[in-house]
C-alpha cells in the first residue's frame, strides 16, 4: 500500500464510505466452501472450533512540549516521500520493552497534517535493533475510525521505539503504538459461528482454486460487519499490494492476515479487513472480507464506494515497487481472477464505467485513486505480454475442460479454402474453428477463424497453396468452452495456386510537359499492380525506364529530357506472378516550356491553378517517408534517400527551447509536489511548498519587479491575486524544475506540460524583457516534436526517420552565443512539449535514441516538408539535392497533386501597385520535375504596371501549397 511520493499519498486500502455494519462474523466465509483442500467445488466445510483472536496492545506515545522539541533527522532522496514541513520531532516513544509482537502500527485522534507528518519506528528482535523504518500514513476513511499508519510486519520482536516528525506547531492528540501478536494465548467469549450457506455459481469451464477460509487463518469475531453488503454483480478486479515486507515465511502468512485484520478492527476502528482476497508469495489465496467468496461482497479496498461494491479486491502480500511478484503468486492470482470472471461471465479485457471512472476489467488500484499501489513491478505485470490480462484471457478461453471433439474430416480443398466436418457435441450452441500455418493453436480468433452452429465449416481466404493446421472446439450458450482444442491439429494441404492472367490494358493516354509526362490508362479488375515501360524507340526490346505502380491507374514520369525520336510508353497489368499482355505503344514528345506558363484573368476573376507538393520541398518529404515505410523501407534508407551523403552519428546533451507561444514576460506554472525554484546566477534553490498558511498553492510565477524591471521576483497564488514568496528577488535567469513534468500556464489560461526546467530568461544582460525557455534533454525534446510534426498513427519507420531528422535539426541549432537554441513554432520546428507525446512517437524516439545525421562531422541541416510532390527541391547544402522522390506518390497523399483557384482580388490586394490584374506569366522555373519544375520567377501584369516576384512570394500571396504550380 505504498503511495506516489510526489503526490498526495492515498493508501492502497481505503475504506469506502458507509462500511459500518454490525459485528464481524467469520463463519460466512465457510458457508460457500472455502476449505483449503478436498471436496467438490462449492462444498460446505463444518464450523471450526473457536479461534484465539489476535492480541492488540496499545501504548501511549508522549507528545513533546514545544520547548523540548528538537529537529528531526534530515531525510533526502527517495526516502523523503514529499513530507514537506516534517522537520520537528513532536512526539517520541523511546526504547520500550514490550510483550512479544509480530506487527506494529501507530494511530492518533487528530492534530497532525498527514501531508506534513512522517512516522518512523524501529524494533528489537533477538536483542538487535532494526534500522528506522517509515510507517506510511493512511487517512481515516469517510465513515470514521482513527487516522494512522499502515501496519508493519516485523516477524518477532519485544521492544520498539517510535518518533513522529511534523510541523513545529503541530499538536498531536491521542498518539498510540499498537503492537499485535496474532498467536497470543488469550480467550474471547465471542466464539465464531457459521452464517447461513450462500449458493455457489460454479463456472463449468474454470475450476475454483483452493482458498484459505477466514476460519483457517483465524479471523476474529469482533467488529461490525455481521451483515455483509452485496453489490449487484462483479464487474471487474482491482489489484493491490499490502506494502509489508517480502521476507515472510509460508507459515507466517496466516498470521500476517490475522494481524492485519486485528490492526484494522481494534486500532483503526474499522469493521473488518478491507480486501476480498489476499495472495501470498507462495501462491496461497486467503479469504478476506466476510460475506462469501462467490458473492459480490462490498469490501473497502479502492477508495471509491461504487468500485468497492462491484469489483473484487485482490491484494498481493508484500511490496512490489521494484520486486516482481513470484511465479507462484502470479499463478494463484490468475486462477482466482479467472474463476471469478468465469462465474460472472466476464471477459479478461475491455473496459467498463463505474464510480466516475473508466476501468479495465483487470485494473490496478492506481487506476481508481492517486496511489502507487500495486507497485510499479506488479502494475506492469497486469498489461505485459503474457501478464495477468493475457493469462486470464487464455484461461477463460481454454478453461479446464479436457474432452476433445473427434471425427474431423476435410473436403472441398481448393487453393485458398477447405471444408471441415466433425461429430456434434451435446449442449453445444456454437463451434469455433481456428487455423494456422504452424502447429500451434492461435491465441485469439482472428484471420482463419470461423464460428457457427453446425458441426461443419468452410474456412476461406487462406494463403494459396499453403499447409494449414485446424482445430475445433464446442461452446455453450454463454460462450464457455465445452471441449478443449485437439492436442493434434488436422493438417490440410491446399492446392497450388492457379492464377488467371489479367486482361490487356487499354485506354493509355499521355499528357506531356516540358520535362515530364502524365500517363493514364483504364483500370483492370482484380489486379495487384501495373508495369510501365518507357522507351525511346518504337518496338524496342528493353525499357529505358521501368516503373511499378501499385493499383493506381496513373503515374508521373519525371525528369525527362527531349530526344530526337520522342518517347514510347506501354502498360501491362499484373496479378501476383501472372502478368497480362502489353498495351499498344503510345508515342509522345515533351511539350515546349510554355505549357501552363500563362494565365489571362477570366471574367469570373478566378484563376485555375494545379500543383505538386506541400511546403518548400527541400530534404525529406514527410508523406514520402510514410510512403517508403508502407513499402517496407527502413528508416536509415529513408534518410539516405532524402539526405544523400550524410551518415548516422550520435549526440546527447540538453537543448534550450524558446516557447514562442508564451508571449508574456511572466513565467506562470501550475503548483505541485516536488517543484523547485533555482537562481541560475548563484545556484540558490528552494523547495516550493504545496500549502502556505493552510491554504493550497495553485500557481507559482517568476515576474519582473515593477519598480525595477531588471530584477525578478518569485510569487505564489492560493486564492485571489499573487503574493511575494519570502521576498525572493534576483537579477538574471531563474527557473522552475523538479517534477518529471511541469505545467506552464499560457496567456489563454490553459496549461501545457513540459519536461525538464521552465526558465525565465533574459534576452540580454540588463534587459527589462523576459522570455520563457524550456531546458531539457534532447531526446525528451524530440518526443514533443514528432507528434506535432507527423501523425502518430503513421508507420514506425516513418516516425523513426522523423525522430532522427528532428533531433538533428535541433542539435544543429544549438549555440552558446544566445539565450536559447531553437524556437517552438513552424519558424523552426513545431514543439508541443510533454502534452503532445504519444506511445508510438515515444517508441520511435527510444528506437533512435541519440541518433543524428552528420556531413563532414557536422550535424546536417535536415530540412523537411510535408510533401515533395514527387521531386525534391535543391537546398543550401550538398546533401539537399533536387531529384526524383520515388515514395511521395501514394494513395493517401492528397498533397502530391492538387488543384485550386486563386482570386485576382487576392493578388491585387497583395500587390496594389499593379492596378487591375490582367495576366500572370511564369518566366522561369527550376528545370527539375513536371512542367519544368518549381516556379522561380513570375510576372504579375496589371493595368498600372508589371511586377516580377519569386515563386515563393507567389506561393504565399496566392495561398498555394507550394511554389510548384501551373495554370
Amino acid at each position: 500500500m505504498l503511495s506516489w511520493h510526489t503526490a498526495r499519498r492515498t493508501p492502497c486500502l481505503l475504506v469506502a464510505a458507509a462500511v459500518t455494519f454490525g459485528v464481524l462474523m467469520p463463519g460466512a466465509a465457510q458457508a460457500d466452501g472455502t476449505q483449503v483442500s478436498g471436496g467438490a467445488p462449492g462444498a460446505v466445510a463444518p464450523p471450526p472450533a473457536p479461534v484465539r483472536p489476535a492480541q492488540v496492545t496499545q501504548r501511549d506515545i508522549p507528545s513533546s512540549a514545544p520547548a523540548e522539541r528538537v529537529p528531526a533527522p534530515e531525510v533526502t532522496g527517495d526516502d523523503a516521500h514529499g513530507h514537506t514541513g516534517a522537520a520537528t520531532i513532536v512526539a517520541q516513544l523511546k526504547d520500550t520493552d514490550l510483550r512479544p509482537f509480530s506487527m506494529l502500527g501507530v494511530t492518533w485522534d487528530g492534530g497532525l497534517d498527514e501531508d506534513h507528518t512522517r512516522v518512523e519506528a524501529r524494533w528489537r528482535s533477538d536483542g538487535t535493533w532494526s534500522d528506522w523504518t517509515e510507517l506510511h500514513t493512511d487517512p481515516a476513511p469517510e465513515e470514521g475510525g482513527r487516522p494512522g499508519t499502515e501496519p508493519q510486519w516485523v516477524g518477532s520482536a519485544d521492544g520498539a521505539e517510535v518518533r513522529v516528525a511534523s510541523t513545529e506547531d503541530a499538536k498531536p492528540r491521542g498518539l498510540s503504538l499498537s503492537t499485535i501478536d496474532p498467536e497470543a494465548d488469550t480467550t474471547d467469549d465471542r466464539a465464531a459461528t457459521a452464517s447461513p450457506a450462500v449458493a455457489v455459481t460454479q463456472a463449468a469451464a474454470v475450476a475454483k482454486p483452493s482458498i484459505v477460509s477466514r476460519a483457517s487463518w483465524g479471523a476474529s469475531g469482533s467488529g461490525g460487519c455481521d451483515n455483509p453488503v452485496y453489490g449487484k454483480t462483479t464487474r471487474g478486479a482491482v489489484i493491490h499490494h499490502t506494502a509489508g515486507n517480502n521476507t515472510y515465511t509460508k507459515a507466517q502468512s496466516k498470521a500476517i492476515v490475522k494481524a492485519t485484520q486485528a490492526y484494522h478492527v481494534k486500532s483503526r476502528n474499522w469493521c473488518d479487513i478491507g480486501y476480498n482476497f489476499l495472495v501470498d508469495k507462495y501462491g496461497q489465496i486467503f479469504e478476506g472480507r466476510a460475506g462469501g467468496t462467490t458473492k459480490p461482497v462490498r469490501a473497502a479496498h479502492s477508495g471509491n464506494d461504487a468500485v468497492n461494491q462491484e469489483t473484487m479486491g485482490v491484494s498481493l502480500m508484500g511490496t512490489f515497487s521494484t520486486t516482481a511478484p513470484s511465479a507462484a503468486m502470479k499463478s494463484a492470482v490468475v486462477n482466482l481472477v479467472s474463476w471469478r470472471f468465469a462465474s460472472y461471465k466476464l471477459k479478461a479485457k475491455g473496459t467498463y464505467s463505474l464510480g466516475g471512472k473508466t476501468l479495465n476489467r483487470v485494473a490496478g488500484h492506481r487506476n481508481v485513486v492517486g496511489t502507487e499501489c500495486p507497485g510499479n513491478a506488479a502494475y506492469a505485470w497486469l498489461s505485459a505480454k503474457g501478464g495477468l490480462r493475457d493469462s486470464v484471457e487464455s484461461r477463460l478461453a481454454t478453461g479446464s475442460v479436457t474432452t476433445e471433439i473427434g471425427g474431423r474430416t476435410v473436403s472441398g480443398v481448393s487453393s485458398t479454402a477447405f471444408t471441415m466436418s466433425w461429430r456434434a457435441v451435446s449442449g453445444a450452441t456454437t463451434y469455433e474453428v481456428r487455423t494456422s500455418t504452424t502447429a500451434a493453436v492461435p491465441a485469439t480468433c482472428t484471420t482463419g477463424c470461423v464460428k457457427g452452429a453446425a458441426p461443419k465449416a468452410t474456412i476461406g481466404s487462406l494463403k494459396a497453396g499453403s499447409v494449414q493446421y485446424a482445430w475445433v472446439r464446442a461452446l455453450d450458450a454463454s460462450g464457455n468452452p465445452l471441449t478443449a482444442w485437439q492436442a493434434t491439429a488436422k493438417r490440410v494441404q491446399l492446392k497450388a495456386e492457379v492464377v488467371e492472367k489479367p486482361a490487356t490494358v487499354s485506354g493509355v493516354t499521355v499528357t506531356a510537359g516540358s520535362h515530364s509526362a502524365r500517363v493514364r490508362w483504364a483500370p483492370v479488375s482484380g489486379v495487384s499492380d501495373y508495369d510501365i515501360c518507357l522507351t525511346t524507340a518504337k518496338g524496342a526490346s528493353s525499357c529505358t525506364r521501368w516503373v511499378d505502380v501499385s493499383k493506381s491507374s496513373t503515374t508521373l514520369l519525371s525528369d525527362l529530357k527531349a530526344t530526337s525520336t520522342g518517347y514510347f510508353v506501354k502498360v501491362r497489368a499484373a496479378r501476383g506472378t501472372a502478368v497480362g499482355a502489353w498495351s499498344a505503344e503510345v508515342p509522345f514528345s515533351l511539350a515546349g516550356a510554355s505549357v501552363g506558363t500563362t494565365a489571362t484573368v477570366p471574367s469570373s476573376g478566378r484563376i485555375a491553378v494545379s500543383g505538386h507538393g506541400y511546403g518548400h520541398g527541400i530534404g525529406m518529404s514527410q508523406y514520402g517517408a510514410q510512403g517508403a515505410a508502407r513499402s517496407g523501407v527502413k528508416y536509415d534508407k529513408i534518410l539516405s534517400t532524402y539526405y544523400p551523403g550524410t551518415k548516422l552519428s550520435s549526440k546527447g546533451g540538453s537543448i534550450r527551447v524558446l516557447i514562442s507561444q508564451d508571449t508574456t514576460d511572466a513565467v506562470d506554472v501550475v503548483a505541485g509536489s516536488g517543484l523547485i525554484f533555482r537562481k541560475l546566477t548563484s545556484g540558490f534553490k528552494a523547495k516550493l511548498p504545496t500549502t502556505i498558511s493552510g491554504a493550497k498553492v495553485t500557481r507559482w510565477r517568476i515576474v519582473q519587479v515593477s519598480s525595477r524591471k531588471t530584477q525578478s521576483a518569485l510569487q505564489y497564488r492560493t486564492t485571489g491575486g499573487y503574493k511575494a514568496y519570502k521576498n525572493i528577488r534576483w537579477t538574471g535567469d531563474g527557473q522552475f524544475e523538479g517534477p518529471s513534468r511541469i505545467g506552464l500556464v499560457m496567456p489563454s489560461g490553459s496549461s501545457v506540460k513540459y519536461r525538464g526546467a521552465i526558465r525565465s530568461a533574459l534576452p540580454a544582460k540588463g534587459s527589462t524583457k523576459r522570455d520563457t525557455v524550456n531546458v531539457l534533454p534532447i531526446d525528451h525534446y524530440v518526443r514533443g516534436v514528432i507528434a506535432a510534426e507527423m501523425p502518430a498513427g503513421w508507420k514506425p519507420e516513418a516516425l523513426k526517420a522523423q525522430a532522427v531528422a528532428a533531433r538533428t535539426y535541433g542539435v544543429r541549432s544549438m549555440s552558446a552565443a544566445r539565450y536559447y537554441d531553437i524556437c517552438s513554432t513552424t519558424a523552426c520546428q513545431v514543439y508541443g512539449g510533454a502534452s503532445r507525446e504519444t506511445a508510438t512517437t515515444d517508441a520511435a524516439v527510444r528506437a533512435t535514441s541519440g541518433k543524428i545525421l552528420t556531413y563532414g562531422g557536422v550535424p546536417a541541416f535536415t530540412q523537411f516538408s510535408s510533401s515533395s510532390g514527387g521531386y525534391t527541391a535543391k537546398g543550401s547544402q550538398p546533401y539537399l539535392k533536387a531529384g526524383v522522390d520515388p515514395y511521395d506518390n501514394w494513395s493517401g497523399n492528397a498533397n502530391h497533386a492538387w488543384s485550386t483557384t486563386v482570386s485576382a482580388a487576392t493578388i491585387q490586394k497583395a500587390y496594389p501597385s499593379i492596378g487591375k490584374l490582367k495576366q500572370l506569366k511564369i518566366t522561369k522555373r527550376s528545370g527539375a520535375g513536371d512542367w519544368g519544375g518549381r516556379v522561380t520567377s513570375i510576372n504579375l501584369i496589371g493595368s498600372a504596371k508589371t511586377v516580377t516576384i519569386s515563386g515563393d512570394d507567389a506561393r504565399w500571396a496566392f495561398g498555394l501549397k507550394s511554389n510548384w504550380f501551373r495554370f
